[in-house]
């Protein structure tokens, strides 16, 4: 009787202490900093990214149209950056569904129309919520305008809100905000082991316009908007470890004009530090 009273002291004893050290120690939080520190190290040492000064990719491109239209369409893709200025676009030739191309020359951002004045849905979300290419956010690692880079270049506030779980898979989120403000909730997913970039979400939700009938404002409902770039297949190139499966989804969830939309352009040839003129990101230039 008396050992299992000992026992029971004892253990008492342990519990009080782990109890104790856990108020003591604390588990602990990643900062930010933290978060693009290890992300920095796992795209490549520092100087393997000090020495890419420009990115050329291209591939193939499959876009499938889910809502909102019925479709399925393959063709050729491009991406390009250089300093602060980015370029995707997407090629399918003489289909039904339209060719998308984007280019941002650091200060404006262009894109390609289906006729004078029309764009693609795409095109048209681009052109209201142009932040995207404005902080370098397009494209992650596969930028060089990747904000993460240099911080001290676009001054975001960034706020470390956990790790959550994708798709069966744990990841450590960043909320961005672009120190010129915006209308689009961002947020950055990372790996939770090799911190890579895996994941962007930018979204807003907005009342529809007003209407005057009781009957129809009663039924009014928030449209919302989500844009998804994920980013998989991780290979080396030129001392660096990027994506080579890059895929958008384009979700607009709205009563009138519903659409859910997606691209996966896979990367399969990669030009570094090639002297790429201002004007390649420039859509109108001749």
């Amino acid at each position: 009787m008396i050992l299992v009273n000992q026992l029971r002291l004892r253990t008492l004893m342990l519990l009080g202490l782990f109890q104790i050290a856990a108020i003591i120690c604390p588990a602990q939080k990643l900062t930010p900093e933290e978060v693009v520190a290890k992300h920095l190290e796992s795209i490549g040492t520092a100087e393997a990214r000090a020495a890419i000064t420009s990115r050329v990719a291209q591939g193939s491109s499959d876009v499938t149209i889910r809502i909102g239209g019925h479709g399925h369409a393959i063709g050729g893709a491009v991406m390009a950056s250089q300093g602060s200025m980015s370029l995707i676009g997407i090629i399918f030739g003489p289909q039904d569904y339209a060719n998308e191309k984007a280019a941002f020359d650091g200060a404006k951002l262009t894109l390609g129309e289906l006729t004078p004045g029309n764009r693609t849905r795409l095109g048209i979300f681009f052109r209201d919520h142009d932040i995207m290419f404005k902080e370098g956010l397009i494209g992650g690692t596969l930028s060089a305008a990747w904000p993460l880079l240099d911080l001290s270049v676009k001054s975001p506030k960034l706020s470390y809100t956990g790790v959550k779980k994708i798709n069966g898979q744990s990841l450590h989120v960043l909320e961005y905000e672009p120190r010129s403000g915006g209308s689009l909730n961002i947020r950055l997913y990372f790996d939770s082991e090799t911190f890579q970039h895996l994941r962007t979400e930018y979204e807003r939700s907005f009342t529809a316009p007003t209407v005057t009938r009781p009957d129809k404002a009663a039924r009014q409902k928030e449209n919302r908007l989500k844009f998804i770039e994920e980013f998989s297949n991780f290979k080396v190139e030129h001392g660096l470890n990027l994506p080579h499966t890059y895929k958008m989804q384009l979700t607009i969830d709205s009563e009138g004009d519903p659409l859910l939309q997606d691209w996966v352009i896979t990367l399969s040839q990669f030009v570094f530090n090639k002297n790429l003129d201002a004007k390649q990101f420039d859509v109108n230039a001749k």
